[in-house]
């Protein structure tokens, strides 16, 4: 699909913990889809967090229970989220140690698809000082030699702004392809609305030779 799939209260109000999806307290109606591409509709709850299973409800009301490998991804509603594989995010380690966190899989939230796709992904880490903490994170995606390649961002992370504009040049090489997405990637800091970035990004392959 070509359409941006953004709820527009994503990027603009936190908690300290993870976001308020409906599926996190209560069974909602959504639909899963399984690694041979066989669909399941039903009841599904499911907390944001690689080692929860996520379970399942038939219509016949019994109760299944998947790991997030067992699935391609699922839908609820508005809401459609896809099972992505080893990532490297922005957590705890990068504000102290400079060091990016592994992520061997989760469901991460389609915010966009086209030449470069865009997911919204929770990851959960301890701090010294705080406790548990979200960290919230994009991920970019684009196709490389027939393989998905990925790039993060931190977003709503409490950081520095020299950490802020280290990720910023970190990213940069992502985009090498479109200068104009780099150009604009580079004006942003701590309080730039990053849906304004997503929505430049819809706009390839008009940026990509500006």
């Amino acid at each position: 699909m070509k359409s941006l799939i953004i709820i527009v209260c994503l990027f603009i109000t936190w908690s300290a913990s993870a976001q308020d999806y409906p599926f996190i307290k209560k069974f909602v109606p959504g639909t899963i889809t399984m690694k041979d591409e066989s669909r399941k509709t039903g009841l599904i709850k499911w907390f944001p967090d690689p080692t929860e299973k996520l379970r399942f409800k038939s219509n016949e009301g019994s109760e299944e229970k998947y790991l997030i490998t067992d699935l391609q991804g699922f839908v609820t509603d508005s809401l459609h989220f896809k099972t992505l594989t080893n990532l490297e995010i922005y957590g705890e380690d990068y504000t102290l140690l400079d060091r990016m966190s592994k992520l061997k899989y989760t469901f991460a939230q389609i915010l966009y698809t086209g030449k470069i796709n865009v997911y919204y992904v929770l990851y959960h880490g301890y701090d010294a000082l705080q406790g548990f903490i979200t960290y919230p994170n994009l991920i970019f995606e684009k196709t490389k030699n027939d393989k998905p390649e990925y790039a993060a961002f931190p977003v709503y992370i409490r950081m520095r702004e020299k950490k802020y504009d280290q990720a910023k040049e970190k990213l940069l090489p992502f985009f090498s392809e479109y200068p104009s997405i780099q150009e604009k990637l580079k004006t942003f800091n701590r309080t730039t609305n990053v849906s304004s970035f997503v929505d430049f990004i819809k706009q390839i392959p008009e940026v990509k030779n500006e």
